[in-house]
């Protein structure tokens, strides 16, 4: 994958959502026919599904353990 294509539409991600839209671009390139940019893309909504999924996890865990030391 061209690293100039993915750079300004990845900068702003996080380092790990970041990776992932990395890998996920990487594995859309190997497995369908699109350009780089439309793998980019897809990339990155697949990546930041995945990190609002893990955040929404591990805050609700931390509520839940608050609440337990609480009751």
């Amino acid at each position: 994958m061209d690293a100039r294509i993915a750079l300004p539409e990845l900068m702003y991600l996080s380092p790990t959502t970041r990776e992932k839209a990395v890998a996920i671009a990487q594995d859309l390139l190997r497995t369908n026919n699109i350009s780089p940019r439309e793998a980019v893309s897809k990339a990155i909504l697949i990546a930041k599904n995945w990190a609002v999924k893990n955040v929404n996890r591990s805050v609700w865990k931390k509520l839940k353990s608050i609440e337990k030391e609480i009751i």
